[in-house]
């Protein structure tokens, strides 16, 4: 994951702090807190979707989509959770997940 220069991180952070929508399709938002405006993001060692910030502790996912490759982003509204499996839907319409919907 990229790092952003505190300066452009603090403009990201102001334009995306409120409205969050389309962050997925911003690469370098991977490396800006939303809650702190940190560049601090470490991601988790024990789950490789989930990143960490080291100044706040709030965590998000954010990871490729298995169906298409499009940027899936926990902070995104347009990701919201699929209704059977909770995991991310990504813009295409995918979760990813093996689970069938139920009847």
């Amino acid at each position: 994951m990229g790092i952003v220069d505190s300066t452009f991180a603090q403009k990201l952070f102001q334009m995306h702090r409120v409205d969050r929508t389309g962050i997925n399709k911003k690469p370098e938002m991977a490396s800006v807190c939303l809650i702190c405006g940190s560049v601090h993001i470490d991601a988790d060692p024990g789950d490789s979707r989930r990143l960490v910030c080291r100044n706040c502790g709030f965590a998000f996912y954010r990871y490729p989509c298995p169906s298409c490759g499009c940027a899936i982003d926990s902070r995104d509204p347009t990701n919201s959770r699929g209704p059977d499996c909770r995991e991310r839907r990504c813009i295409c319409g995918s979760c990813g997940c093996t689970k069938k919907p139920s009847d």
